[in-house]
């Protein structure tokens, strides 16, 4: 006999996880005395459930294996959500543990609004944000809704699931020999005659193309295919460019690697996208980041191939040319078996366009000259230079931080890079930064954050302290959110909120590091930077740096509105981001395309 709690925690344990996240209240409190008791989870206190939420989301993603948050009944559920819609959007499979008023205190379907003290139905509120959920309305059927929503959670397009247990189902003894279990035998995971067939076809298209490209997504490290994606990349000896989620598979001095393309982008990644004759993308589903709200000129030159896991992100994509349905892992290995049928081809004059694109455009020397403030292009490099492949990455999500990182940084060999992408909320650092140095075994964590999105969880600085873990924060502070006053100054020439002359203040970051116990510095110039950084970085424990950022810097290159010759406005093309090169350059590095012609 055991108790049901106690039951949750242990199939907690047998999952593999090592670390849950949590804030404690009475509707939950046997599942929290049950984690107490727990010799091999760590409970991981944090002070709001938004953070509790974000931090197991982030846990899953660097152990792509499982994350989960507990929390209590009303409003510590409904805190968690915003974590739990990052994950759902992001495809991050983590489970998500609720208190609930007991049965007899449930509203079922009287039509009134609330029964039981803090009551609200939660399942009904998430459902649209999770692969499963479900309120324990029967303690015999724990196991099944377990085992059904890890298998979910886990099994086709990864997602969150949401358990919402009762405070009397919490409590209940039971029989584990009575338990019932969720049958999975009649599933199976055999590559079918039709993808067989695909590639076949694929692979008859590669062998004709003159600029192969293959653009790699996260649903490769979703699907645990990486080393297969390796010996895949090895073989086929074609240019690679990947994704934002997946800007940490390849090292940035990869010989067969030249970048992330995008909506916000490195130039030469952008110009070798648009002139390849030959896409395949594997494992993303082309958010608008990455066509950059037009479809129509997306890899415009190319034969474009997209393998993905959902159905529905193939179908939304307009002009592909072969859509699959496919895990990456399946994809992939399938594609390996059939390595004999790819001819070998010379496409050196190819790979020549490629080294120079990605050459052409580094960090502008002129972003060095600022006096009076840092550049963050700057910081970037630095940093970038100075972190080993075992630190971890983890900027923020709001604004310039993920931005900004997604353009300058120089991935090293089996460093991670771990942020939010589809929501992209801010304040999503500070409880990312606390879950994956806990999941590393307290690696050293190196986050950037904005001095606004800084500010929405910035409780989480005394879990920080308290577990006194060596995450390194750099505060880009330019006098609040800098990118939606760029936004306004764009649309409307006025600002509202978004600075102190606008309506917007924040604390000063030196004394909040003070009153949280932590270490601060502060890099006010770009002749700083260098040193500064080596002190942050050498200094044990969590530090706080304060770097002073001119407030009209902006993310760049981007695509931005540029006047057309008859005087309108239109959105540029992904070869043609802001600040616009001369026309005669672009020209040029397109012409590629048609020398192969």
């Amino acid at each position: 006999m055991i108790k049901l709690s106690d039951y949750v925690m242990r199939f907690i344990e047998d999952l593999g996880v090592r670390h849950v996240f949590f804030l404690p209240g009475g509707g939950a409190m046997h599942l929290v005395d049950s984690l107490g008791k727990s010799e091999i989870l760590e409970h991981i206190s944090l002070l709001n459930e938004q953070a509790v939420g974000i931090a197991s989301q982030a846990y899953a993603e660097y152990t792509n294996n499982f994350g989960v948050a507990l929390v209590t009944s009303g409003p510590g559920a409904t805190n968690a959500i915003t974590g739990l819609t990052g994950a759902w959007l992001d495809s991050v499979p983590c489970m998500y543990i609720s208190g609930q008023v007991k049965r007899s205190d449930l509203k079922g379907d009287s039509g009134v609004r609330q029964k039981g003290a803090q009551e609200v139905d939660i399942v009904t509120m998430v459902q649209s944000v999770t692969k499963y959920a479900v309120t324990i309305t029967d303690p015999l059927m724990i196991k099944y809704h377990m085992e059904k929503a890890v298998h979910l959670a886990k099994n086709g397009r990864s997602g969150p699931v949401w358990i919402d247990i009762p405070l009397d189902v919490q409590a209940t003894i039971i029989n584990e020999n009575e338990l019932i279990g969720y049958d999975v035998s009649s599933e199976t995971t055999n590559v079918t005659v039709s993808l067989e067939n695909e590639i076949k076809t694929i692979i008859e298209r590669l062998n004709t193309a003159n600029r192969p490209c293959l653009l790699i997504g996260n649903g490769v490290r979703l699907a645990h295919a990486e080393n297969e994606l390796y010996q895949l990349v090895e073989a086929l000896q074609v240019p690679i460019l990947t994704t934002w989620k997946a800007m940490d598979l390849f090292d940035h001095n990869d010989a067969l690697f030249f970048g992330r393309p995008g909506i916000v982008a490195q130039r030469g990644a952008n110009f070798i996208q648009q002139n390849s004759d030959f896409l395949l993308v594997l494992g993303s589903r082309l958010s608008v980041q990455n066509v950059a709200y037009n479809e129509g000129n997306f890899a415009k030159n190319a034969m474009k191939v997209l393998v993905d896991i959902d159905r529905n992100e193939l179908n939304k994509m307009k002009g592909i040319d072969l859509r699959i349905e496919a895990n990456a892992l399946d994809f992939i290995k399938e594609f390996l078996r059939q390595l004999l049928h790819v001819e070998k081809k010379d496409r050196s004059a190819w790979f020549d366009y490629c080294h120079s694109m990605k050459r052409s455009y580094p960090l502008l020397a002129e972003y060095t000259l600022s006096e009076k403030y840092v550049n963050m292009y700057v910081l970037m490099d630095v940093l970038s230079d100075q972190l080993n492949n075992v630190d971890i990455v983890v900027p923020d999500s709001g604004g310039n931080p993920s931005g900004l990182t997604l353009v300058t940084w120089r991935v090293k060999k089996g460093q991670r890079v771990i942020f939010n992408l589809g929501l992209g909320s801010m304040g999503f650092g500070l409880p990312t930064s606390i879950a994956v140095s806990l999941a590393s075994e307290r690696s050293r964590v190196v986050s950037i954050n904005g001095d606004g999105g800084f500010q929405l969880n910035i409780q989480e600085l005394e879990a920080v302290k308290r577990l006194d873990l060596p995450i390194k924060y750099f505060i880009l502070n330019n006098d609040g959110y800098a990118s939606i006053k760029s936004s306004q100054d764009n649309h409307f020439g006025r600002n509202v909120g978004c600075n102190e002359l606008s309506g917007l203040t924040l604390p000063n970051i030196r004394d909040l590091a003070m009153a949280y116990g932590i270490p601060f510095f502060v890099i006010q110039t770009n002749d700083q930077v260098s040193e500064l950084v080596q002190q942050v970085l050498a200094t044990s424990g969590p530090v706080i740096c304060d770097v002073m950022i001119d407030p009209k810097e902006e993310l760049l290159p981007k695509v931005a509105s540029k006047q057309l010759p008859d005087g309108k406005m239109a959105s540029s093309k992904l070869e043609d981001l802001f600040p616009f090169l001369p026309e005669e350059e672009v020209r040029k590095n397109m012409s590629i395309s048609e020398e192969f012609k």
